[in-house]
């Protein structure tokens, strides 16, 4: 089992390297609307106020939440297992500091299932869409507990396990049956946003809601609130891309508290 999820985890990181340029595009040129338009907004809402507090932004990508953060007055670090994304971050750090006012910001390539980083070091913890890209994450939940600080909080938004499924965003419907539901199920697909196709495949990890409730508890935490973005009924109503591209639920935020 060991062997078969360090393959797992090797592939992936090999397949974000592939896609890194490619998702640095997309990122940075606004072209991701499920983030511009709704769930940057919800994982901001969820952090509130930041100045001052300790962060670190797991699975940073590029580096655009941990730049927010930061711009805000956080001292943010970033963490990534993609060199090619970490490179791209850093590239653009000092800038986005400079620009920002009183936080700081740093980026190191780590896995998340072994952070380079002291016991209670922490104030927060922001995973913006990294759930569904590992095939376990107890390993990440297990040093969110460990680096977060008591009454620290863990802020993760990630792909709904209850009803995404392939090609959600282009409208796919179809229930999940028990039999995948209560097991890890991995849907292996290309990004397509904005027309943009990603040149490697990318597998979305999803478990059963126990999973991340027990694992949470498991691990110190307290499930403080529950939250499915979705788009506001005048968006569902004026705009088509959101009919076709939200037919259900596509995503859930959890905040939990470490105890």
């Amino acid at each position: 089992m060991e062997e078969t999820a360090e393959a797992i985890a090797n592939l992936t990181r090999e397949r974000w390297e592939a896609n890194a340029d490619y998702w640095v595009k997309v990122i940075r040129e606004g072209r991701d609307r499920y983030r511009t338009e709704l769930t940057d907004a919800a994982m901001l809402d969820a952090v509130g106020p930041c100045a001052g507090l300790r962060v670190l932004d797991a699975g940073c990508g590029e580096g655009y939440i941990a730049r927010t953060l930061a711009a805000e007055g956080a001292d943010v670090v970033g963490v990534d297992a993609c060199q090619g994304l970490i490179d791209a971050a850093r590239e653009v750090a000092d800038t986005a500091v400079a620009a920002g006012g009183a936080g700081s910001l740093s980026f190191t390539r780590a896995s998340v299932d072994a952070l380079p980083v002291e016991d209670d070091r922490f104030d927060l913890v922001v995973c913006n869409h990294l759930f569904s890209h590992l095939q376990d994450p107890s390993r990440a939940i297990a040093e969110f507990g460990r680096v977060l600080r008591s009454g620290g909080r863990l802020i993760s938004l990630t792909l709904h396990p209850c009803f995404y499924v392939e090609n959600s965003e282009h409208g796919a419907t179809r229930s999940v049956p028990a039999a995948q539901y209560f097991a890890s199920r991995g849907v292996d697909q290309r990004f397509l946003v904005d027309g943009l196709e990603s040149p490697s495949m990318i597998t979305s990890w999803l478990r059963p809601l126990e999973f991340y409730s027990g694992t949470l508890r498991d691990n110190g935490f307290v499930i403080a609130d529950l939250r499915e973005p979705h788009p506001t009924p005048e968006q569902l109503r004026d705009d088509p891309w959101w009919r076709e591209g939200f037919p259900t639920a596509l995503f859930m935020l959890l905040i939990a508290e470490r105890r």
